[in-house]
């Protein structure tokens, strides 16, 4: 996200927000991750997906699942991506998890629960470079130390204008689903407003770290 490339949209009038060039490709169009490891569950899923397509005999179909995961995604709105194997000679089903290292059959993860299921994820079909969100939902940034952070922009008291929108990054400790915001900067009634969480932010990162989020949060701000 802190990438230069990496930029923040905000429409106002369609209550949204787009990170543009987060997803990059290659040649051949296959998802890149970052530091060729690191990367969302959606693009983890794909860049697995790409590597185990051309072992696979026909005996196997391989399709993507929205799912709910115990950890950090136990909601119905859950947007955590896996893949599905599928034996199609015995319909036995195995659930491949590459964001927490998970593999077994479905069956025995009864803690995961499917709520869709898609042949493709529409961004690599498309190719798309960015990922947009309503306003107030985030998106997951990286896991540490058993803590999800995660980034969203925010309304203020429903407001969501040039003159009212926060960018917040929350703390959520796995299978505690009260998250706390730890970081908090944008504009409440045309006056600039910032919080942070210096004890918590200071163990989940690098004091270099979190100067260039800041310097990143900052100048979308400046540019809004």
């Amino acid at each position: 996200m802190v990438k230069p490339q990496v930029d923040l949209a905000l429409d106002f009038n369609q209550r949204t927000w787009t990170l543009r060039n987060i997803h990059e490709y290659d040649g051949q169009g296959g998802v890149i991750l970052e530091q060729g490891r690191f990367g969302l569950c959606a693009e983890l899923a794909t860049f697995l997906f790409e590597k185990i397509k051309p072992l696979l005999s026909g005996q196997y179909e391989v399709k993507f699942a929205m799912t709910t995961e115990p950890g950090f995604f136990a909601t119905g709105q859950s947007n955590h991506i896996v893949l599905l194997l599928v034996d199609r000679s015995d319909k036995q089903v195995y659930l491949i998890d590459p964001s927490f290292h998970k593999y077994a059959r479905m069956k025995d993860l009864a803690e995961y629960h499917v709520l869709n299921i898609q042949d493709t994820l529409s961004f690599v079909k498309d190719q798309s470079h960015d990922v947009s969100f309503g306003v107030d939902q985030a998106i997951p940034l990286f896991i540490k130390k058993d803590v999800l952070l995660s980034f969203a922009v925010t309304s203020v008291d429903g407001k969501f204008d040039k003159d009212n929108f926060i960018f917040a990054i929350s703390a959520n400790r796995r299978y505690k689903f009260a998250g706390r915001d730890i970081v908090l900067i944008g504009r409440r009634n045309k006056e600039f407003e910032d919080f942070e969480d210096k004890a918590l932010l200071n163990q989940l990162m690098t004091p270099d770290e979190i100067k260039i989020l800041f310097d990143k949060l900052k100048s979308w701000i400046e540019r809004v």
